[in-house]
């Protein structure tokens, strides 16, 4: 049965045309390398193994179709900047920096080689705040990208309201580089675009990796055996039985609207697509959509429940009608949720767990960018490659160990609701 259901798509997977049948996987199998995991990270390591060893064959598999899964269900911004400044000193930081750069200068040039239409906008992004008290965070903001080197600019008042249509946010950083897409659209491009030794398995679960020599990679309807295996799996790789200890699923929500019509469009003024992180998230897209993205749980077992998914709908609606009053009117047509993978120092997983098999996830909600380039070092890292920027990620990688079960959930979300009560005014 296909994992994949349209009525359950994220947004930006249910507005593109539906793609050709999937080739599932079935029957007994054998590869050199396989990439279990289709999001930016195992996309980017398939087409790397593919172009370094072309007279072999790479096997990568997804449980849904390549732009369903969380790399199609985020909200778009291919962010260029470290984030969350507080917890990294200054060499962390820069080290962040030179990967996000070179995961944008990646993807940038697939999209650009394969022409793929994914609503590609490099017109950079906003990091606003809404209550006066919180400004503070966005000086820390320009000063950690002051240390970078980076350009920015300080927006509120007139200047802010001009590009968003609205006085709501008290002031914002802008950072130009970021891009903005329909990461579904990205993936699936990047999926019809990889090396012609690359296979691809979709709507097949993996459901374990078989210890041996060669591993195999058991599924659903078959197996395939390979000497390696790259695991590119996000926080579903704790169902495979590893990094348990490590890394932990949260769950994101986001709602995306209609095109606007033709009233609410003038109505709204500014610019035509723009993009805004915070304590919650807003875009204007290229097709004129409103994405709204607020509410972010803990979730052990990967779900989120109806009655939230409703809930988080209407604080969605609020959230866009406080903001934009003359669009209190305005439809949303898809909320979804789109899993994460959170590890408890914002530190990564990169690298060999054992011989013959290879990591790369933990990217803690930031992860188009700096997982696009890691999937690509981890397949240069896998077989024997040294570079600098292989440097840089294996020395960010390494998460600390997490409390046994009962105590991460509670302190979890006693984090989660310590955040809430502090942000409360920026929603």
């Amino acid at each position: 049965m296909a994992a994949t259901e349209r009525d359950h798509a994220p947004g930006w997977y249910a507005i593109l045309p539906p793609p050709a049948p999937a080739q599932r996987l079935t029957g007994d199998q054998v590869a050199d390398w396989v990439v279990v995991g289709g999001g930016v990270t195992g996309l980017a390591a398939a087409r790397r193994l593919g172009e370094l060893l072309p007279d072999k064959r790479i096997v990568l598999i997804d449980e849904f179709r390549i732009g369903y899964g969380s790399s199609g269900r985020n909200a778009g911004f291919i962010i260029d900047t470290p984030h969350l400044t507080e917890q990294f000193d200054g060499d962390t930081n820069r080290r962040i920096s030179r990967l996000v750069l070179a995961g944008l200068a990646e993807l940038e040039a697939q999209v650009n080689e394969h022409e793929i239409e994914c609503e590609w906008t490099p017109h950079g992004h906003l990091t606003a705040v809404v209550d006066k008290s919180r400004v503070g965070g966005l000086h820390a903001t320009s000063r950690m990208l002051d240390d970078l080197g980076e350009t920015w600019e300080w927006l509120e008042g007139d200047a802010l309201a001009d590009i968003i249509g609205t006085h709501h946010y008290h002031a914002a950083v802008f950072t130009p580089r970021t891009v903005t897409v329909n990461p579904a659209a990205m993936c699936r491009g990047l999926g019809q675009s990889l090396p012609e030794n690359v296979d691809i398995f979709e709507d097949t679960c993996v459901r374990a990796i078989a210890s041996g020599n060669p591993r195999s990679v058991i599924c659903d309807d078959g197996r395939v055996s390979a000497p390696g295996i790259l695991l590119t799996t996000n926080a579903f790789i704790t169902r495979l039985g590893l990094l348990k200890s490590h890394v932990f699923p949260m769950i994101a929500c986001a709602s995306l609207s209609r095109p606007l019509n033709e009233e609410e469009d003038a109505a709204l003024g500014g610019h035509r697509d723009w993009g805004i992180t915070g304590t919650a998230t807003m875009r204007r897209t290229p097709s004129n959509r409103i994405l709204a993205r607020f509410g972010t749980f803990y979730a052990g077992d990967f779900r989120l429940g109806r009655q939230r998914r409703r809930s988080l709908l209407r604080a969605h609606r609020k959230g866009v009608a406080d903001r934009f009053p003359m669009l209190r009117h305005l439809d949303f047509e898809h909320t979804w949720a789109g899993v994460f993978c959170m590890t408890r120092d914002w530190s990564t997983h990169f690298g060999r767990l054992e011989p013959g098999l290879f990591v790369s996830l933990g990217y803690c909600g930031v992860g188009l960018a700096r997982g696009t380039i890691s999937g690509k070092l981890v397949a240069e890292h896998a077989l024997g490659g040294e570079s600098s920027l292989i440097d840089d990620a294996v020395a960010l990688s390494g998460p600390a160990r997490l409390p046994a079960r009962p105590f991460l959930a509670l302190g979890v979300e006693a984090r989660l609701a310590s955040y809430r009560w502090q942000s409360r005014r920026e929603w």
